[in-house]
């Protein structure tokens, strides 16, 4: 963000820009780093049991003015022994599934990581 501004408004204007630029940045980077920290969950021999791939398709992004959410989505019906989907993919993100774990705490790490470089290289 450079130049001279005319008014007070103007000046507002290209922070909130600059902002929604960054934040659209982060988003889409945190997003694409979700698919690959989730996609490494299958990395691990599955064995005997025949995994879904829910896990797979379950991260999703929303980005709207200054507001984004990245989250897993567990509206997928998957009921193993009585168990709802989003206690099935927390013991997926503790290791307690046929799976490399972690994958949640990792993607927590790189949108840290995504909102620095993107807001840092705008807003040094």
């Amino acid at each position: 963000m450079g130049g001279t501004f005319t008014s007070l408004g103007a000046l507002k204007a290209a922070i909130k820009k600059e902002c929604e630029e960054a934040l659209q940045e982060a988003m889409e980077k945190s997003y694409k780093d979700a698919k690959d920290n989730v996609g490494n969950f299958y990395v691990a021999p599955e064995g005997d049991y025949h995994r879904t791939g829910a896990l797979r398709e379950s991260p999703t992004m929303s980005v709207s003015g200054m507001h984004g959410e990245l989250s897993l989505n567990t509206g997928y019906a998957y009921s193993p022994a009585g168990r709802d989907t989003n206690t099935i993919y927390n013991y997926a993100e503790s290791g307690s599934l046929l799976g490399n774990g972690g994958f949640w705490a990792k993607t927590e790490a790189d949108v840290q990581k995504n909102i620095d470089e993107s807001f840092g290289k705008r807003f040094n």
